[in-house]
């Protein structure tokens, strides 16, 4: 008999903006204006592969620096020092060069990667690779904090309620978090602690319907820890499945035209989409989880339902409590959420 998954849908809240950039924030460089009640968010991403994590970054940047969220972390679940090297490059890049970092332990190995583009964290081995500018040294990041040490820390340190999660890659730190036990950082074990200060989690994952020839990437490649999440979390789950991100197609000549157009040819993504193959990476799947919380208008509510998942990660609708799933509306409405992926690519720098 297959597993079930029953995952816990909710709506969330309309964020406001701000139109200065005023102060800094502590944590990292990137500008924020002051705003009552901006949450603090959290990055967990499979960084090394598609390319789509890319742009739910510079989404987040461009947030912040509008004062609409508070980046506070990007953890990595991906194996490998490739991988936090990107983190790090992103981060330097766009001007978020203190944000913090969180690496994984006991991640899935030997995973598809579909476009390469770790590489370009790699100069050393691929000498045609331009040395991108990094903040930290392979010894640093191998002193790096591990993703459930640095999700207590924070967690720790927030108000009640308070911390939005976008999960879009594998959940490896996330169940590590939820079992994790009372400790010099908080007398809360991690169930409790989530409960406590946590508002909602924004997962890229599952499928609506039969969907290619495997199950869906992200919640497959580690079942188990995708299991102890949707068993164990006690806050509100909003899911983005793969038929969401699939309707938005950021082509690689759009990629680059927006890149050319506000100066940042030497960026990494403008690297990324020059030199690889991304016509397997270019659609939104990491970003639209981001986007369905920046922007709920974007997005259409249904319910209320409850979903389970089997094994194959296919989404079953099931009679029940009143929790709700998240679609995108018309043509027209997909039209303007391309636009907005398209502006905020450049994470808010622009070099013109």
């Amino acid at each position: 008999m297959k597993n079930k998954i029953i995952a816990t849908l909710l709506t969330a809240a309309t964020l406001g903006s701000c139109t200065q950039n005023t102060t800094k924030n502590t944590p990292q460089n990137g500008e924020q204006c002051v705003l009552p009640d901006v949450p603090a968010v959290i990055l967990d991403t499979d960084l090394g592969s598609s390319a789509d994590d890319l742009f739910a970054m510079t989404m987040l940047y461009d947030a912040h620096r509008k004062g609409s969220v508070n980046l506070q972390a990007i953890m990595v679940n991906r194996d490998g020092i490739a991988n936090l090297r990107v983190a790090d490059i992103m981060n330097t890049y766009y001007g978020f060069d203190g944000l913090s970092i969180g690496k994984v332990h006991d991640a899935p190995q030997n995973t598809q990667i579909f476009i390469p583009y770790w590489q370009l964290a790699m100069p050393e081995d691929y000498p045609d690779t331009p040395k991108f500018k990094r903040t930290l040294s392979d010894a640093q990041l191998s002193q790096l904090p591990y993703a459930e040490t640095l999700y207590r820390q924070i967690l720790a340190d927030a108000p009640d309620t308070s911390v939005v999660i976008f999960s879009v890659g594998f959940a490896t730190n996330i169940g590590h978090l939820l079992v994790s036990k009372p400790d010099t950082i908080s007398d809360l074990d991690g169930v409790s602690l989530v409960s406590k200060k946590v508002k909602a989690l924004y997962i890229q994952g599952g499928h609506l319907s039969n969907y290619g020839d495997e199950p869906e990437y992200n919640l497959r490649l580690d079942p188990e820890n995708a299991l102890i999440l949707i068993n164990k979390w006690p806050r509100p789950i909003y899911f983005s499945p793969g038929e969401t991100g699939e309707r938005f197609d950021y082509v690689p000549e759009n990629v680059t035209a927006d890149q050319k157009a506000n100066n940042l040819t030497d960026s990494p993504i403008n690297y990324v989409y020059t030199h690889f193959d991304c016509n397997t990476g270019q659609k939104m799947w990491d970003a639209c989880a981001v986007l369905q919380y920046l922007h709920p208008e974007f997005f259409e509510l249904h319910g209320p339902v409850r979903y389970a998942i089997d094994n194959d990660m296919i989404l079953h609708e099931q009679p029940g409590t009143s929790h709700y799933m998240t679609f995108t509306k018309t043509a027209q409405q997909d039209s303007v959420i391309m636009s907005y992926i398209r502006t905020s690519s450049t994470g808010g720098l622009s070099k013109q």
